[in-house]
């Protein structure tokens, strides 16, 4: 419960019809919702994914260690958490791995093994989403270049994609 003096400071969320919506209660939702950031703390999560800032060695490596494939369905990569294609990536490629059948339906995959090193030569994206809210980050490490959407609406993961694919390519002289 948000204290009715802080409310103010509370990110509102809204359904797909326009009505606040709250954050709904479910396995590791406390855990979850517990966690705030701010543009910069998401400036700086993009920063050390791409190695533009120095951070302890030891917590390095546990960032590198999460951009290790180990699974490949079509030209997705999926590493621990992020999803990644060889760069420059073919839009399509990227909304067909973010897709809602993607997410949702068993997809066959082949195993990588050895796993696959980290690369800077990818796009690495993630898309998530709950009750009121999207986001989507992506990043290529060769370029430099990151985006973060924070939404207070479940923007569907295709027009997050989109918009990130045409900032990302446009930033990078269109490649």
């Amino acid at each position: 419960d948000v204290p009715a003096s802080k409310q103010r400071d509370y990110a509102q969320g809204y359904a797909k019809d326009d009505t606040p919506i709250r954050m709904k209660g479910g396995v590791l939702s406390s855990e979850a919702y517990g966690v705030r950031s701010t543009a910069a703390d998401m400036t700086r999560f993009l920063q050390i994914n791409m190695k533009m800032v120095r951070i302890d060695p030891a917590f390095q490596r546990a960032v590198d260690a999460t951009h290790t494939g180990y699974f490949q369905a079509g030209p997705m990569t999926q590493d621990l958490i992020w999803e990644q294609y060889p760069y420059p990536a073919a839009l399509q490629s990227l909304l067909d791995g973010n897709a809602s059948a993607m997410i949702l339906n068993a997809t066959p995959v082949t195993r990588i093994d050895p796993p696959q090193a980290p690369r800077d030569d990818v796009w690495i994206n993630k898309t998530g989403s709950t009750n009121g809210f999207g986001t989507y980050i992506a990043f290529v490490p060769k370029e430099r270049i990151g985006v973060v959407m924070l939404a207070n609406r479940n923007i569907p993961n295709e027009d997050r994609v989109k918009a990130a694919y045409a900032i990302i390519t446009s930033l990078a002289g269109g490649q």
